[in-house]
């Protein structure tokens, strides 16, 4: 039984033991492919009984929970139906955070959150039990292994290569690539071919885990420090400067900034620099000062891969990144602009795993 077959479980005997409620498993149905649904649950009370496409994501952190909310509703929109989230033990926070923006859920302890025309269920304040959690926190996303995890999103075709090739793209060690890839393997990440060689098995699951770790940890690593320009300006004003200023000092352009330039659909109020020089130069040339709501964000660049390709003049940030910047922010313009770096970018590598 996989580790998500273990997660399904708990959550499913946690379900079971509430009074006049019985869940049936099911396979997928009517449900496009490519989306993160696991499976139909039903759920039968006394009166009726709901479908619920359920989706698994063990990984919802109190940092994590605004993606996730982000990552629910991008799937009910996808799919036309209300998910359900299966998940680890939630935290006080993230249970707020869910229960605000709707998102229904059950977890592995016995928080559950259930609110449709057939049953209102809400039980929390169950904690993490002394018995062995699941194996999903035995293996530890570090810095080093998102930057891979991160390749291989990029270019899904590099697993085909050897893992000198693979090691020149990123700061590791083959011997250290081949245990991470044995690792992805075990989550269900990878898959294996007959030659040895991998190929990715779930690429928006990863993009998923990829995501929350560069919201959690990768990216407080590389954060640098909020600006907002001096002299009473507005982003409107400078908005060209950074555009000119990018070939000249070799900075790439992300956030809604980039995300504009990329989908000309956007109108950015904010921008995210990936600098690889001195960030106080640039912001010195742009006029810009110290602001801890400040609407210019300067992040180190990691690795050599961080450009993405557009065939346009402007340096822009990789869609990866530029899709991860606006899941963080709880806005519906921002989701819907993520949904098309996604639909126009992200999803042709998606297809060529």
């Amino acid at each position: 039984m996989s580790d998500e077959d273990k997660l399904l479980q708990k959550c499913l005997d946690n379900l079971k033991v509430l009074p006049d409620i019985r869940a049936t498993l099911h396979e997928k149905y009517n449900i496009p492919d490519k989306t993160n649904i696991d499976g139909i649950l039903t759920i039968h009370s006394p009166v009726k009984s709901v479908d619920y496409p359920y989706t698994i994501q063990p990984y919802v952190t109190s940092s994590a929970a605004q993606l996730t909310v982000a990552y629910v509703k991008l799937l009910e929109e996808k799919i036309g139906h209300k998910p359900l989230l299966i998940t680890q033990n939630l935290s006080e926070s993230a249970i707020d955070k869910l229960i605000h923006e709707k998102i229904e859920f059950i977890d592995s302890v016995g928080n559950i959150y259930l609110n449709n025309s057939v049953v209102y269920i809400f039980t929390h304040g169950k904690h993490r039990r002394k018995n062995k959690p699941i194996s999903y926190q035995s293996f530890q996303f570090t810095n080093k292994i998102l930057e891979l995890i991160y390749i291989l999103l990029k270019k899904p075709d590099i697993l085909r290569a050897s893992l000198e090739e693979l090691a020149s793209l990123v700061d590791m060690a083959p011997e250290s690539i081949s245990e991470t890839l044995k690792q992805l393997y075990k989550l269900g990440y990878l898959q294996r071919q007959r030659e040895g060689k991998y190929f990715i098995n779930k690429y928006n699951k990863l993009l998923e885990r990829w995501e929350i770790g560069y919201a959690e940890t990768l990216r407080p690593k590389l954060f640098i420090g909020a600006y907002t320009p001096a002299l009473q300006k507005d982003f409107s004003d400078i908005k060209e400067s950074i555009i000119e200023l990018g070939l000249e000092e070799n900075f790439l352009i992300g956030g809604e900034l980039g995300a504009a330039l990329a989908t000309y659909y956007l109108m950015p109020t904010s921008a995210t620099l990936h600098v690889n020089t001195n960030h106080s130069v640039i912001a010195a040339k742009l006029k810009l000062k110290p602001s801890p709501q400040g609407e210019i964000i300067f992040i180190q660049q990691f690795g050599k891969q961080n450009a993405g390709c557009y065939n346009q003049p402007e340096p822009i940030a990789d869609p990866l990144l530029l899709h991860a910047e606006l899941l963080l922010s709880d806005n519906d313009r921002l989701r819907e602009t993520a949904e098309r770096i996604y639909d126009k970018f992200i999803l042709d590598r998606q297809q060529n795993v």
